[in-house]
């Protein structure tokens, strides 16, 4: 049996195909998701990785048990957190202990619920959830589906007031809020091109089958300045003098960025730099459960293709004017999200198929640019590998496609 994963990295290592299906059992211990649930990305990496681990690979899940409690009250009880709200949105197979009349009846509490969100209470997170399985006037939030029987996405006027509900949703304060709105355009450009996108394409299997579970959704996170503390500590020194820097992931270390002071030569000429006053950094992340950016590019081309293949496919997904619908008014929208990315000195996280990429328009802003516009070209980097578009072929399968994107907040970044 295995803990539940709270890193990136741990979600990665238990997709090795090579552990035994009888060994593919979590414990959802909701506590320990509480307290370890802090990390750039990982809560909104759940939907996606837990969608594999129970559709694709079989895996089971365990949750902790309660006092004297009935199936739908466990569901409910965890369900405060993205992982433990999804548990629900699956079936008796994933959890085994937890009867179908429990699922049925939880789905239908949970999005009741959610039609009325934003509550009252502001968090450091906020989360919506389409379950494409049920009844659209059930599973398809008004909130991106004002008239869901339709399914027809919010418009991006629409969109424009979703990004208000959800900095409202995600901190109560009023200076932070006025530091995201400051961005409201750009921000509302990058979750609704994002959302269409697995709108169209995450839906149904590439030949436009249904499938069996289709979850997507979005999710905000704000991340303080003191929460991302872990990601610049004090470098640490080896036996001969030399700084030893901390092991972080790219989004992490896109962090670093920020939260470190800047170095300015005592008798450098350079004009004076103001200090960097930084607040802290808002996640935006699209998730879904569908056939992944590079299987619906590559259509029949995807069996038996390499991960460099499967990259080159979310590049072109990425590439202006190019649109996989066969609409020649389309295929603008990824690269708008690039585009306002950089103005954003933001970042962005592409995991689908077997493709693990990145762009950091912080520590990189000026790299792969278009040689005759000050925009940047369709290019991302390898997650593990780096400063390189040569594609890791390491990376396991995954269900599904999830981007998150970085904007820092602050002046003088």
């Amino acid at each position: 049996m295995h803990p539940f994963p709270t890193s990136l990295e741990d979600m990665e290592a238990l997709l090795d195909i090579r552990i035994e299906p009888a060994d593919r059992v979590l414990m959802f211990d909701s506590q320990r998701i509480r307290a370890q649930g802090r990390k750039l990305l990982v809560e909104a990496s759940t939907v996606q990785w837990l969608c594999t681990w129970t559709r694709a690979l079989g895996g089971r899940t365990i949750i902790e048990p309660g006092v004297a409690e009935a199936p739908l009250e466990t569901l409910k009880r965890v369900s405060d957190t993205l992982p433990g709200a999804l548990l629900g949105l699956l079936d008796e197979k994933a959890l085994p202990e937890i009867p179908k009349v429990a699922f049925a009846r939880y789905k239908e509490a949970y999005f009741t619920r959610q039609r009325s969100w934003p509550d009252l209470n502001a968090q450091d997170r906020a989360s919506l959830l389409c379950l494409d399985n049920i009844p659209a006037a059930i599973g398809l939030p008004p909130q991106l589906y004002p008239q869901a029987p339709n399914r027809l996405v919010a418009s991006r006027d629409q969109f424009e007031n979703l990004v208000d509900q959800m900095i409202k949703a995600v901190t109560p304060e009023a200076n932070i809020r006025g530091a995201i709105t400051n961005h409201r355009e750009r921000l509302t450009t990058i979750l609704h091109e994002l959302f269409k996108n697995t709108h169209d394409h995450a839906r149904t299997t590439v030949d436009r089958q249904p499938l069996s579970l289709s979850i997507r959704g979005l999710y905000a996170r704000y991340y303080t300045a003191e929460q991302l503390a872990y990601t610049a500590p004090a470098l640490a020194k080896d036996n001969n003098g030399n700084d030893i820097p901390p092991l972080l992931n790219q989004a992490e270390n896109f962090a670093t960025y920020f939260s470190r002071q800047r170095v300015v030569p005592p008798n450098s000429r350079l004009v004076p730099i103001p200090p960097r006053h930084f607040l802290g950094l808002l996640e935006l992340s699209v998730f879904d459960s569908g056939p992944g950016f590079a299987c619906t590019y590559l259509k029949d081309r995807y069996a038996g293709s390499s991960a460099q293949q499967q990259f080159d496919a979310v590049l072109g997904c990425f590439s202006t004017g190019r649109s996989s619908t066969g609409d020649e008014n389309r295929g603008y929208g990824l690269w708008k999200v690039l585009r306002d990315l950089r103005e954003l000195k933001g970042f962005i996280r592409v995991r689908t198929n077997r493709v693990h990429v990145y762009r950091d328009f912080a520590w990189y802003e000026n790299m792969f640019l278009q040689t005759d516009i000050a925009s940047p070209a369709e290019r991302m980097m390898d997650w593990r590998r780096g400063i390189t578009q040569k594609m890791t072929e390491g990376y396991p399968d995954i269900q599904g496609a999830h981007v998150s994107v970085l904007i820092p907040l602050g002046d003088n970044l």
